[in-house]
């Protein structure tokens, strides 16, 4: 099981993401549970992406837009949520 950390970053992202929609709220929160027992879990639809401000990073699907980057720590079992939001466009995360 991973520990989950976040950024500043991540979390005003996420409360913006989450104000008034209590069902993206759960579905996120349901996501992350899933990334702390595997961030591999077929649902999470994981993979590798490059992103300008991050680097080499992980994506995964919360829902059909909504996705979390994230990377791993080499040093404990830590996921460092580091992004949260659409899939692409203007308001894209990668």
């Amino acid at each position: 099981m991973y520990e989950i950390e976040t950024t500043d970053y991540f979390k005003k992202k996420y409360k913006k993401l989450v104000s008034k929609n209590n069902e993206l709220q759960d579905r996120i929160i349901k996501a992350i549970e899933t990334l702390k027992d595997n961030p591999k879990h077929k649902s999470l639809k994981s993979h590798k992406v490059t992103i300008t401000e991050f680097g080499k990073v992980y994506s995964s699907s919360v829902t059909g837009d909504i996705r979390i980057i994230w990377t791993e720590s080499n040093k404990k079992l830590v996921l460092l949520l580091l992004d949260i939001g659409g899939h692409s466009g203007g308001t894209g995360v990668y």
